[in-house]
């Protein structure tokens, strides 16, 4: 921002005065978001993952529940919020100097607790991962919303125009091979998991896409995230991780 001062013989002197004059933004807060996330009684929330997906970057409250992105740019930033037994939250704020207090509501718990079982457990946990590393951004992702905003008949329905993927014809219906690995062999399977569990010989349309929390795909073993590659001594062919939805969400 220029600043203009009429001061005749030391304007230099002059300019330096009035630029000192000028009100400042507060120091370290300017082209950033901070706060902090509490539950409906005011509590902190530790551990809450905090993501910026359009900028790939991704955080956890303290203990306090406190959070801080630095060195952001533009008026508004999209932030999302999400914890294992609360309901995730998405929303826009200023990129400003005041803090900020976003308040998450308890996931309610519609199974009986004796009803809940490992696999349950475990397929929330990989459901929240899933949503960790579509923040990183390393592979491709369709979350359930982007899903269902398709209105798909079918799994490969929600994958047509992704770049790098090709189609062909299956017995089940149509089966996805990524592009970049069809050099060597042009029927390259890709090695589907499903809720962390490997299914060889599986396809996409194989797997009711009402069924589906989300879709990761990954074109080659180097951006193939470690846990969908370490017992595979050959992933050339790609990857394709689909997660179910969780009872009762």
């Amino acid at each position: 921002m220029r600043n203009h001062c009429a001061v005749p013989l030391v304007a230099g002197i002059g300019w330096c005065i009035c630029a000192l004059a000028t009100p400042q933004p507060a120091f370290g807060l300017q082209g950033a978001v901070r706060g902090i996330v509490a539950d409906s009684t005011g509590a902190p929330i530790p551990q809450v993952d905090i993501g910026i997906v359009a900028l790939h970057r991704l955080i956890r409250t303290d203990d306090a529940g406190r959070f801080a992105f630095n060195r952001l740019s533009g008026d508004t930033i999209e932030l999302s919020f999400r914890r294992i037994g609360y309901q995730p939250r998405t929303l826009r704020v200023a990129v400003a100097a005041d803090s900020v207090r976003v308040v998450m509501a308890e996931q309610p718990e519609i199974l009986d607790p004796t009803e809940v079982s490992a696999h349950t457990r475990r397929l929330r946990f990989g459901v929240e991962e899933f949503y960790r590393r579509r923040t990183l951004g390393t592979g491709t992702y369709f979350t359930r919303e982007e899903i269902q905003a398709r209105h798909p008949h079918a799994t490969s329905d929600v994958l047509r125009n992704t770049p790098g993927i090709r189609f062909v014809r299956t017995s089940s219906g149509l089966g996805v091979r990524f592009s970049t690995t069809s050099i060597v062999r042009r029927d390259c399977m890709p090695m589907i998991w499903i809720d962390g569990q490997r299914a060889p010989a599986m396809e996409v349309d194989d797997i009711p896409v009402n069924d589906i929390e989300g879709i990761e795909l990954y074109g080659g073993a180097s951006t193939t995230p470690l846990q969908f590659s370490q017992q595979m001594r050959n992933s050339t062919c790609g990857t394709i991780a689909v997660w179910s939805r969780v009872p009762g969400s």
